[in-house]
């Protein structure tokens, strides 16, 4: 992969390496603080095994995105950009799911906000996962001229 392709998966990946690592970073040193905002916590009761997990693993997504930023081979970011794709996918639908109690302790309006955000999250990676395909160019000989080397 290479020109401007490259360079949007690249950034891309920076983007959720950059994001996976501060999340997670903070999670893991201030559980309650992460957990005290409404969006989150969502009127539910505090678990901190479960959030040291969230935060443990949004931590340690960012290495094979990372990896991926910086090697850019096809398998590698293919595998980062599909785990995260399935990630984001599924706590996206797990937030459309619990719909009723984001509104009940937020808005309509910061529940509408809090599920574009992780729509986004869910489709980028699906976007530039879609970008490391290369499309084959259309073949431009002239119709009465035969392929080569094809028996």
């Amino acid at each position: 992969m290479t020109g401007t392709r490259a360079l949007l998966v690249r950034g891309g990946l920076i983007f959720l390496t950059v994001v996976s690592a501060v999340l997670g970073g903070y999670i893991l040193l201030f559980p309650e603080s992460f957990f005290s905002w409404s969006w989150v916590n969502m009127g539910m009761a505090y678990n901190p095994h479960l959030l040291l997990d969230y935060g443990a693993m949004n931590l340690a997504v960012a290495i094979p995105l990372g990896g991926a930023a910086i090697t850019m081979t096809p398998a590698s970011v293919r595998a980062a950009l599909g785990s995260y794709a399935v990630w984001g996918i599924a706590h996206f639908l797990i937030h459309v799911r619990y719909w009723h109690h984001i509104v009940a302790e937020t808005s309509t309006e910061g529940a509408g906000l809090l599920l574009s955000a992780l729509a986004i999250g869910g489709l980028l990676p699906i976007v530039l996962l879609a970008l490391t395909f290369r499309t084959p160019a259309p073949d431009r000989r002239p119709a009465d001229q035969p392929q080569q080397g094809l028996a």
